[in-house]
């Protein structure tokens, strides 16, 4: 009954969450590589098997921890610490098979986990993918399509009752150059778009643990039945992001990325509910019943390649509804806007670039591309 009961809380807690820290803590059912990695452009290119595999270690704060904006009602610090391994495979020069991992833990007791310092683990990542370059249709651009599947390790996924999510993803990417790949500042910015739609096979339309939660509830006729419903959100049905992000090389070792996501989703609809009345059973009306619901994500950081191996970098991030709290679309400017809210992110990450440190092991033995992406500081931003 303990772990019911553990299940019930968190996903209770988390249902505002789901869409939001599920991209952080599943990426959450995106492509993005983390919070600061969104430039691949050069590292998948060469020799190197595991060419773009990374394994990154982020630390972060929300902005009222760190005093930053105004408080909400009740002060509730997060501290939290992510590690995540992306590793890479590739057949070829086009096909790859790709997977990745998260671990979190929070060093405080805020909302998203259960008990204080809980080990929450994301869903297993797998993905197959064919990326190519597309210098025929305009130079320095490249492409991608790819088929993935979620397994469900995390806690939200198993309250929801996922046994899989399957999707599709593709994207495009550009690369400008400044004024050159030996400048010694501004040699290049860069821009992509992408598109990703999944959805999540699951024994219910609503939360309930696979069946293996029940508890009592009471009727529109106050008589009680058992239900296993765990929250009375549906689930998603259709999944679909759109990204844009770009970024420039300031120097050698030194970058500027962002990117904005724009979030959709369309949740199952209500089962059809009547009511016993003295003139028989009678259906209920749903007006503006609305199911759909779309979330807003920006990120900004600046990284720093301290050597081949291993990268630093520092940033920003804001995950929130569009609509907000008091009903309206949030605005470009204003007090609820896009850029801004209470448990917006401040983060510094490490990341490994598992790639170099292989080919370092092997003695630079890929000596295409491979070899002059651990010469080239620039060919290693993400």
């Amino acid at each position: 009954m303990g772990h019911r009961r553990s299940l019930f809380v968190s996903a209770m807690a988390s249902a505002l969450l789901v869409a939001g820290r599920a991209a952080a803590q599943e990426g959450e059912q995106t492509d993005l590589p983390n919070a600061v990695r969104a430039h691949q452009y050069d590292r998948d290119r060469g020799t190197n098997p595991f060419r773009g595999s990374v394994a990154f270690l982020e630390q972060s704060v929300t902005t009222q921890t760190a005093s930053v904006g105004l408080t909400p009602l009740s002060y509730v610090p997060l501290y939290e610490v992510w590690l995540s391994l992306r590793p890479r495979y590739w057949f070829d020069e086009h096909w790859s098979v790709r997977a990745r991992f998260d671990y979190t833990k929070e060093l405080t007791n805020n909302q998203p986990t259960t008990f204080r310092d809980e080990d929450v683990f994301g869903d297993l990542w797998t993905e197959l993918v064919y990326a190519t370059k597309l210098d025929a249709l305009w130079k320095r651009t490249k492409g991608d399509l790819g088929v993935r599947a979620l397994w469900p390790l995390s806690k939200v996924s198993q309250a929801q009752g996922t046994y899989v999510t399957l999707g599709v993803r593709g994207g495009i990417a550009h690369e400008f150059p400044i004024r050159g790949d030996d400048a010694p500042s501004f040699e290049s910015a860069h821009v992509g778009l992408r598109f990703v739609y999944q959805h999540a096979f699951a024994n219910a339309t609503t939360p309930n643990d696979y069946g293996n939660f029940a508890y009592l509830r009471e009727n529109t006729d106050a008589q009680l039945f058992v239900s296993d419903q765990i929250q009375g959100q549906t689930l998603v049905e259709h999944d679909l992001w759109g990204m844009i992000e770009g970024g420039m090389q300031l120097t050698p070792r030194f970058a500027f990325n962002a990117f904005l996501v724009l979030m959709n989703q369309w949740h199952y609809q209500p089962t059809a509910a009547t009511v016993q009345t003295q003139m028989g059973q009678v259906s209920v009306a749903r007006p503006n019943d609305e199911q759909f619901t779309q979330n807003l994500w920006f990120v900004a950081s600046l990284d720093y390649q301290l050597f081949n191996e291993l990268e630093i970098g520092v940033g920003y991030y804001n995950l929130a509804n569009a609509i907000d709290p008091d009903g309206q679309r949030r605005s470009i400017l204003g007090y609820d806007n896009v850029w801004w809210s209470p448990d917006a992110r401040i983060f510094v990450s490490l990341t490994a670039n598992l790639d170099t440190i292989y080919d370092d092991a092997l003695g630079h033995r890929f000596s295409s591309q491979a070899k002059q992406t651990a010469q080239s500081p620039r060919s290693t931003t993400r």
